[in-house]
């Protein structure tokens, strides 16, 4: 009888990676289209688009470019759509931006559970895990979260394996109480929309919600109507099933909380590898479109 053939044993990639892998070389060929001549001439032509954007001030960091370009698939135009769009958000949102202080953003990774998990997937995406539980909205309002969630996503996509598998999400709502509902603004539920659609830099894959309560419906309502079909259909619900969430995730890279087999989620290790990168975040917030200034009447 012929034998069976071997499983394959699954060796998660490191979250910190600053290379990419032959698998991940091919991911970027088969689904971005990309190659050297790609690279060079669509940063060349990128560039060239946005500097023709009248009162833009922009980054000109190639890896930081090519992460716009890989999250269009090369498609020049629409990369550079999302770079505008980029910076219209930030300066929309001049309140979490403007005069960036990673104080502030320190803060807040220690006393809510923001950050990413240690290992990646099976597809090599990055985990982002953020929770309600233990969330003081009072202490730390929804806008601070919301900083802090921005400089952890920018870091995440300096990496260039990041930028070609991507990123998934689990978002827990153990604990999400109606002390907490109210402050859900939202103005920051369509800032988080937009993050997932239009104006970030990265190919979200998938967005899985755990322990949702009846509350949850309520966020869900408003959310939802702000996303695209597209996008709606990458939402996966669990509930309190783990299980159904190792379909995705394999329990070798989880928490002990999801019913894997790492210790409880801690966020030390990457809020101290975020703090190393505090310079870099200060200089992309410091790029924009100029304000304009009201001159007095006279």
């Amino acid at each position: 009888m012929p034998s069976e053939p071997e499983k394959k044993v699954f060796k998660p990639l490191p979250y910190e990676m600053d290379y990419l892998t032959d698998d991940l070389r091919k991911k970027a060929k088969s689904e971005l289209f990309e190659d050297e001549d790609t690279r060079v001439h669509s940063l060349k032509l990128l560039k060239t688009m946005l500097d023709e954007e009248k009162g833009l001030r922009w980054q000109d960091d190639d890896r930081f470019l090519l992460s716009f370009l890989r999250a269009r698939k090369f498609d020049v135009k629409r990369a550079s759509s999302v770079v505008k769009n980029f910076y219209t958000t930030m300066k929309k949102h001049s309140e979490l931006y403007d005069s960036f202080d990673y104080a502030k953003v320190k803060r807040t990774l220690e006393g809510c559970r923001i950050g990413f998990l240690p290992y990646r997937d099976e597809e090599g995406c990055c985990v982002l895990v953020f929770s309600t539980r233990d969330w003081n909205p009072v202490e730390h309002p929804l806008g601070d979260y919301m900083r802090a969630l921005t400089c952890g996503l920018l870091n995440a996509i300096r990496s260039p394996a990041t930028q070609v598998a991507g990123f998934k999400v689990i978002v827990d709502f153990s604990g999400f109480s109606f002390r907490q509902l109210p402050h859900i603004s939202p103005t920051y539920l369509w800032l988080l929309a937009e993050a997932l659609q239009n104006c970030f830099p990265g190919r979200f894959r998938a967005v899985h919600i755990v322990n949702e309560g009846h509350l949850f419906t309520y966020v869900w309502s408003v959310l939802k109507q702000l996303l695209g079909t597209k996008l709606k259909e990458r939402f996966h619900f669990h509930g309190k099933n783990m299980q159904k969430l190792h379909k995705y995730f394999h329990p070798s890279i989880l928490p002990a909380e999801y019913d894997g087999e790492l210790p409880e989620f801690d966020n030390a290790e990457f809020a101290k590898h975020l703090e190393s990168t505090s310079d870099y975040l200060g200089t992309i917030f410091s790029y924009g479109y100029e304000k304009k200034h009201n001159k007095k009447s006279r």
